[in-house]
């Protein structure tokens, strides 16, 4: 029941995350316009591409080591050399950069360096490893309410976009730096082994090269829009994928319990029961990402005026394109972490996000300066499912196709649509607007979809618990 208590308290936290934006997106569009942050976007697009270099793929590869490892100490110290190495790397030449090239001289690039600090310290690969979710859910929860309490407190004016900045970088600095606290439990005195930290170099930079191949289809988009199109384009494109990246953190808050879980069952040559891990993954995304997905679609507009105002209705028509994103994102989740990571079949995992990142930027400058967001929107969906197609064709020889393509998630499709289908109903007959027709008609599709599924049987609970117990 390990499992379910991680991803509880991983889920508080991804919740969380849903309601603060819920809270702080209506307030701060209200404020800025969507060319003040989509300037943001833009700067922070860059500054995430030497946040990625200083990490170096860690994240993953120390999650799965910590949980590996019989002397944690010993694996951790000599890990974290690397990421105080790259992170320094990272940190000098981002400040170069800001020195010498004129149109990175703002204020914004500058505060926006805080979150490399950030990189720098953080640990939070050491808890997921040792599968203590415990204290990175408290620790994330105090800073996310933190920075929301402080923006609603001094931001304001139009004029304070400066400081609305800071607040996003400095919260999250703090809390990387907090959890040294917690981590001297695990810890011993520092130690350093040459050899062994070499041997940990080159897992890193295979599964770094994949993360840089993933930020230029997830973050280059923004950057091109930046530069082919306007701040205004980016500023538009940017809530959109915000808007689907808050739902995605339900279910990306399984992936993350997930990965150390599986890694451990494999180090224990438990293979049968990490294939019915990633089963009861499989069926746990289905049933959360289908009604999100033909939810958000019955909803879009309703839920774009309330939410963003409108200045920002035009997010609408990048919601329509990008939301089947969350069904590709949430499978490639498992499918690369769970599947192929776990089983160091990094060379197969890298060529599946560096094959997309191509296409991604050659399809991004063709449509770019013709459609604008609207175009970054189609390469978006184009390029997470070339993820996903790859991913899927590696990973057809670890694990049967049964676990995910089968009868129950083919129930769990009918149960979204026809939970889609009496929504449009409702809306045709009720015609309500605001927070009232919004909430209507959720509770009214949530209904109508959990009754489907019960109907159509397509859960079976027994399995799942016999699941769980490992």
């Amino acid at each position: 029941m390990k499992v379910i208590r991680n991803y509880l308290y991983n889920l508080s936290y991804q919740i969380l995350n849903i309601i603060l934006p819920i809270i702080t997106v209506p307030y701060v569009t209200r404020i800025f316009t969507s060319e003040e942050l989509g300037n943001y976007g833009f700067y922070n697009s860059i500054v995430s591409y030497f946040a990625l270099f200083a990490m170096l793929g860690i994240s993953i590869y120390g999650t799965k080591q910590i949980a590996a490892s019989r002397d944690v100490s010993s694996t951790f110290w000599n890990i974290y050399t690397i990421q105080v190495i790259t992170s320094g790397i990272a940190i000098v030449i981002y400040f170069f950069i800001i020195k010498l090239i004129p149109g990175m001289s703002g204020m914004i690039p500058l505060i926006l360096a805080i979150s490399l600090f950030g990189k720098l310290v953080d640990i939070s690969w050491l808890f997921s490893g040792k599968e203590d979710f415990k204290k990175i859910t408290i620790r994330n929860g105090i800073v996310k309410l933190a920075g929301v309490l402080s923006i609603f407190t001094f931001i304001k004016s139009q004029d304070q976009l400066y400081l609305y900045v800071f607040f996003l970088v400095i919260f999250d600095f703090l809390g990387q730096l907090v959890m040294w606290v917690p981590a001297k439990k695990f810890l011993r005195k520092p130690t350093f082994n040459k050899e062994i930290i070499k041997t940990h170099i080159k897992p890193t930079v295979m599964l770094f090269l994949p993360q840089v191949a993933i930020s230029l289809y997830v973050v280059l988009d923004r950057t091109l829009l930046g530069v082919l199109g306007s701040y205004s384009d980016v500023g538009i494109y940017e809530q959109g994928q915000k808007l689907t990246s808050i739902l995605l953190t339900v279910v990306s808050s399984l992936g993350t319990v997930m990965l150390p879980r599986v890694s451990n069952l494999l180090s224990d040559n438990k293979h049968k029961e990490a294939e019915n891990m990633v089963k009861f993954s499989f069926t746990l995304y289905n049933l959360i990402i289908f009604p999100m997905v033909f939810g958000l679609l019955a909803v879009n507009e309703i839920f774009i005026k309330l939410f963003l105002g409108e200045s920002f209705q035009d997010v609408k028509y990048v919601i329509y394109i990008i939301t089947i994103n969350i069904m590709f994102i949430g499978w490639t989740n498992i499918l690369g972490f769970q599947v192929l990571v776990v089983r160091d079949k990094n060379k197969e995992f890298m060529l599946s996000t560096t094959i997309p990142a191509v296409v991604s930027v050659l399809v991004n400058l063709a449509m770019i300066p013709w459609l604008g967001y609207i175009g970054a929107s189609i390469t978006s969906v184009i390029v997470e499912f070339l993820v996903f197609a790859i991913q899927w064709y590696y990973s057809r020889n670890i694990i049967n196709k049964g676990l995910l393509f089968n009868k129950e998630l083919l129930k769990i499709i009918i149960a979204a649509v026809g939970m889609f289908a009496v929504i449009e109903g409702a809306k045709m007959l009720f015609i309500l607007s605001g927070l009232l027709g919004l909430a209507v008609y959720v509770l009214v599709g949530g209904a109508i979809y959990l009754f489907i599924l019960l109907l159509l049987k397509a859960i079976n609970i027994r399995e799942i618990k016999a699941t769980l117990k490992h």
